[in-house]
């Protein structure tokens, strides 16, 4: 195991305490055995053993080299990952908000049927960097496996309610909001959303920003939903929305809070990285520039 410097620097150590924390012989034996795969076989990942000892077992002992090959490379995907939360830690120590060199990883979490259309190949990978309350790290109470458009849609749904201090319904499909609202509770900011364009509604994905509670949930399973994403659900509700086996509902645990942060996009051979929008407009700010 190395030295557990993401879990120091998020306990909130002091500096000294986090340098001490960088692990210095540990990534140097990693990338030493993975160099030397041949004849090492180098483990890094407590998922790797199953694999491992079937190996072992099929081989009298030994590994392939296809397999020695495979973990060399998880290897220094390891060290990689673990050197960039380092360097990411320092460049931040300073005044510079934006740092010479990007460096971004994520772990696989899901393996995806297809991309944006059925001939694009694609995955699913959660930041190795600090987490957001959202789509990537939710918990999946039922449904089927979530697709690329899924994802997409859910996380813009949600991070759209998530803009709001009261009771909030955003309903997504294909990138297009086909309704938004705010109410006196979810109920009425559900009404509100749907009344917007129920016919687009049709296969949306609908977030809340409020607990889902049974009468909400007995008012979405009147209209066809592939993902329902909220903080969290009552049992009643979640019994209600069983009725829907292929109804995806993800719970995130709680509303994101209100901290900096980084939004990428890809371009053609380059990245666009930009604050995180937490600006906010009040109604006395709004100005009618026409007659």
């Amino acid at each position: 195991n190395l030295y557990p410097f993401e879990e120091t620097v998020k306990s909130g150590a002091d500096f000294g305490t986090c340098v001490e924390n960088i692990d210095v012989g540990g990534p140097a034996m990693i990338r030493a055995a993975a160099k030397n795969f041949k004849s090492v076989t180098v483990v890094t990942e407590m998922d790797q053993y199953a694999e491992l000892l079937a190996e072992l077992a099929e081989n009298d002992g030994c590994t392939t080299l296809a397999l020695r090959e495979k973990y060399a490379g998880a290897a220094y995907a390891r060290t990689a990952v673990y050197d960039s939360k380092v360097a990411s830690w320092f460049s931040i120590q300073g005044e510079e908000h934006f740092p010479e060199r990007l460096l971004i990883s994520g772990t696989l979490k899901q393996r995806l049927r297809y991309g944006e259309n059925p001939h694009q190949r694609a995955a699913f990978y959660v930041s190795d960097g600090p987490t957001r309350l959202g789509a990537a790290t939710s918990e999946i109470i039922q449904g089927k496996e979530l697709s690329y458009n899924n994802i997409a849609d859910t996380d813009a749904a949600w991070e759209l309610v998530c803009e709001f201090n009261e009771p909030a319904v955003a309903i997504i499909k294909h990138a297009n909001p086909c309704g938004a609202a705010v109410g006196v509770n979810p109920m009425d900011a559900y009404i509100r959303a749907l009344a917007c364009d129920p016919i687009s509604a049709f296969g949306g994905i609908v977030a809340f920003n409020r607990t889902l509670d049974k009468d909400v949930a007995e008012e979405v399973i009147k209209t066809f939903t592939e993902v329902v994403i909220a903080p969290d659900s009552t049992a009643e509700a979640l019994q209600v929305l069983s009725q829907k086996k292929n109804l995806r509902i993800l719970l995130t645990g709680g509303i994101p809070a209100d901290e900096p942060g980084w939004t990428v996009k890809s371009v053609a051979s380059g990245y666009l990285v930009q604050d995180r929008d937490a600006g906010s407009v009040t109604e006395s700010q709004l100005q009618i520039v026409t007659e």
